[in-house]
C-alpha cells in the first residue's frame, strides 16, 4: 500500500485513503482501495475490489480474511462459508476462516462442524476464540471447549 494511503487508513481518513489508492493499478493499490471501501461500509464496492485483486492474485490471504470479516458483519452466511473454505485451501489453519465457519455452523445448527473448527483453533488463538463466542450460548461454548464427540448429541 502507498505510505500516504496507509497513513490515511491509520488516521481514520478513509475517503482520503480511497482517493490515494485510486491511481494505483498494482496489488497494493487494489488492496488499499478495497480496505478503504470496506471501512467506509461500501460493502458491495469493497467486495468487487477484493474480487479484482483475487482475480490477479488468487492466493491473497489478507483479502480473503477481510472478505470473511466483512461478510460476518453483513451476516451473509453463504459468502462467509465460500471465502472461509477458499482461505482454508490456502492456509489450512487460518483462524479467521475457522472462526467464520464456526459462525456459519452454529447458525445452521451444525454443531459437529462448529466443534471441529473450534478444536482446530490453536491454543495461541484464545483471543480469537473469544471473538466468535458472542454468537454462541454459554452452554454450547462449554461443550465446544470440552468436545469429546458430537456436540449435537452429547454422551
Amino acid at each position: 500500500m502507498s505510505s500516504e494511503g496507509r497513513r490515511f487508513l491509520d488516521e481514520g481518513r478513509f475517503e482520503e485513503a480511497l482517493e490515494s489508492f485510486s491511481g494505483s493499478e498494482d496489488a497494493h493499490g487494489f488492496f488499499g482501495r478495497a480496505v478503504a471501501l470496506q471501512l467506509l461500509a461500501r460493502f458491495e464496492e469493497a467486495e468487487a475490489a477484493y474480487g479484482r485483486l483475487l482475480a490477479a492474485h488468487p492466493g491473497h490471504e489478507e483479502a480473503l480474511a477481510n472478505l470473511i470479516a466483512m461478510n460476518v458483519e453483513k451476516f451473509d452466511l453463504a459468502r462467509i462459508e465460500q471465502y472461509a473454505r477458499r482461505l482454508l485451501e490456502i492456509s489450512p489453519d487460518a483462524p479467521v476462516a475457522l472462526q467464520g465457519l464456526i459462525v456459519v455452523a452454529v447458525e445452521r445448527r451444525d454443531f459437529d462442524l462448529a466443534a471441529s473448527c473450534f478444536a482446530r483453533l490453536s491454543r495461541l488463538e484464545e483471543a480469537g476464540r473469544d471473538a466468535v463466542e458472542y454468537r454462541l450460548s454459554r452452554h454450547i461454548v462449554e461443550r465446544l471447549k470440552d468436545h469429546h464427540g458430537s456436540v449435537a448429541h452429547p454422551r
